[in-house]
């Protein structure tokens, strides 16, 4: 790093301390909880730390000044704490450049902002990007999903089926995470790392906001930390992209001449990156062994059916008519799901299979709490004769298995 001792222009000073403050309010207690992590301490100790030592009161200025009814998963939610987090900056930076007049510049400080920016920021990016590598943040769309209106998702729940529907995509964008995630750990590369991730966590806020996600406020900042770490290259840049101008050697790509820090520095390095990696990956791929066992789990019955006949009380009732199942849904994480009338809205219910005396128990969601038991028989032609008390009425109904691979979202690419 330059020795350089000329002094800052007063408007690079201010932007320093309030660079500072904004992320110390912002992602202290992010970064707090990654190093609890890292050294395994109680769970509760370290949401205690977290949430109640250090974001508590980020949160409890917010409720102070935007109401106590303020959700931070919201539009509004992110508004009120992005605001609370702009004023307390801008108050801190006031108070610091009083205090702190006569200093004419930043060095060291700039330097330990970087690292940390750096060093968190490819946490982050690891963490997430690894979860799409290992496709488990956005997994395929269960059977529910598939029949269900597209009218009845939500925003959120809908970019999470349009992402889980290509493994291809996800892992792509993983890659994009990934890469620039790395690219953060050496000063060298720290540049082109800061490139990557500003353009792909930009595309990720502008999912967040337009599919209501409620972690906007967390995708905005880490977009804000890729260009806090890209500032200072702003004229080597804008000369190699836009003025066609020979571009000389970063400042920040130089290594320490100290001879302690030449010696030690790579062993510390080496350590800090093999945890953060090792951390990332070894979280993801817990996650991905209990998907993969959930899927090798799946209920013996799973599939959609369709409603060849139906009848309640001994009376056959037509296709079409309101009192008469369109389908019958065993989907996974043991749910299954009836669904009265063509288009119409599903119930769930919690199920439980006893293949061996051929009995399916379905256990209404919260917060109704209605228990119907249906004795089924499995005849040819994936074909299943379901029978029950449902209500006031005894119900019968012959079910025929839909064949997955036929339906768009499932079947092969062509």
């Amino acid at each position: 790093m330059s020795t350089d001792t000329k002094p800052w222009p007063l408007a690079v000073r201010v932007a320093l301390r309030f660079c500072v403050s904004f992320f110390v309010v912002t992602t202290l207690y992010l970064a707090v909880s990654y190093i609890l992590d890292f050294i395994h301490l109680p769970t509760d100790f370290r949401d205690f730390i977290t949430d109640r030592v250090l974001f508590a009161p980020f949160e409890w200025t917010t409720k102070r000044l935007f109401g106590n009814d303020i959700v931070y998963g919201t539009l509004r939610g992110f508004i009120a704490y992005f605001s609370t987090a702009l004023i307390g900056a801008s108050l801190a930076t006031i108070v610091w450049s009083v205090i702190d007049r006569r200093r004419l510049q930043y060095r060291q400080l700039h330097a330990v902002l970087r690292v940390y920016l750096r060093y968190l920021l490819a946490a982050v990016a690891l963490g997430y990007g690894a979860a799409k590598v290992i496709p488990v943040q956005f997994p395929p769309p269960p059977l529910l999903a598939l029949v269900t209106p597209l009218g009845e998702f939500t925003r959120m729940r809908l970019l999470w089926h349009f992402m889980g529907a290509s493994t291809l995509y996800e892992v792509f964008c993983g890659l994009i995470e990934v890469f620039g995630g790395v690219l953060l750990l050496w000063r060298r590369t720290t540049t082109l790392g800061a490139l990557v991730l500003a353009g792909g966590l930009t595309n990720v806020a502008v999912l967040n906001f337009a599919y209501d996600v409620g972690v906007r406020l967390n995708a905005t900042i880490y977009v804000l930390m890729a260009l806090v770490l890209l500032a200072p290259e702003a004229g080597r840049l804008a000369n190699l992209f836009f003025m066609n101008q020979p571009v000389p050697p970063s400042d920040f790509a130089r290594a320490s001449t100290a001879g302690w820090r030449r010696r030690l520095g790579p062993v510390v390095k080496a350590a800090v990156v093999v945890v953060i990696v090792g951390r990332s990956v070894r979280t993801v791929y817990l996650e991905y062994l209990e998907q993969l066992d959930s899927l090798l789990l799946r209920p013996a019955l799973y599939g959609i059916y369709d409603v060849e006949e139906f009848s309640r009380d001994g009376v056959l009732i037509p296709a079409g008519g309101k009192d008469r199942w369109q389908r019958f849904i065993v989907s996974e994480g043991g749910v299954t799901a009836i669904q009265w009338a063509a288009g119409g809205v599903m119930e769930r219910y919690e199920s439980k299979d006893d293949a061996g005396s051929g009995v399916l128990t379905l256990t209404a969601q919260p917060p109704e709490s209605r228990v119907i038991t249906l004795r089924y028989t499995k005849e040819p032609e994936n074909r299943l004769l379901v029978a029950g008390r449902i209500g006031d009425g005894d119900v019968q109904a012959r079910l025929r298995a839909v064949d997955l691979t036929k339906l768009p979202l499932r079947g092969p690419r062509r």
